[in-house]
């Protein structure tokens, strides 16, 4: 998870010599914004970790997702996945109209899934989440918009949590193994 940190460093440092910054007053303002903007997004990350820490050491087990747990999982991604992507893009988009332009473009996402296993606390049997695997497009009026292989979003790795929001912080490769096991992860990447 320490990894997802400096990977958001990183990004907002060529963030901003992309867009062009010219003067160091400006990209170091600029470079702060973004940092502080980020900090509920860190925040969450860690929370994340934490969750999956405990929830293993007290133990989990997993089955198969059933009818109702893969129309949980479809219900909570068509309404959350685009609120937690915006919450990891929005401290980039700086000036309003950026806002604007992500809100706009952060919209029509059509999931399939590869695999949905449910997680289980191990003392009570009572579902937590699901580890899920997944594709997904984006349409936009009707239509599949074209993206190059590189950009395509297959085989995607995400845990749903039964009562938290969905949070991209949960689709590392590391948070995965935690959460999911191995087996989950290694046989559903790619």
């Amino acid at each position: 998870m320490k990894k997802n940190k400096l990977a958001l460093l990183l990004l907002s440092s060529s963030t901003l010599l992309l867009s062009g910054c010219n003067s160091t007053t400006g990209v170091w303002d600029k470079f702060t914004t973004i940092l502080s903007d980020a900090t509920p997004f860190l925040k969450e990350s860690e929370e994340w970790e934490a969750y999956s820490v405990k929830t293993t050491q007290q133990g989990i087990i997993y089955s198969a997702a059933n009818s109702t747990d893969k129309k949980f999982v479809s219900q909570k991604m068509d309404t959350e996945y685009p609120a937690a992507i915006e919450r990891l893009s929005s401290p980039f988009a700086i000036t309003s109209k950026s806002k604007e332009d992500l809100a706009k473009e952060n919209q029509g996402y059509r999931f399939k899934y590869n695999d949905i296993m449910t997680v289980k606390d191990k003392n009570t049997s009572a579902t937590l989440g699901y580890c899920v695997n997944y594709d997904s497009d984006r349409v936009i009026d009707g239509k599949i918009r074209e993206v190059s292989d590189e950009d395509k979003i297959r085989n995607s790795f995400i845990y749903v949590a039964k009562d938290k929001p969905i949070s991209v912080s949960t689709s590392s490769a590391d948070f995965i193994k935690v959460m999911c096991g191995e087996k989950f992860y290694n046989k559903n990447k790619i």
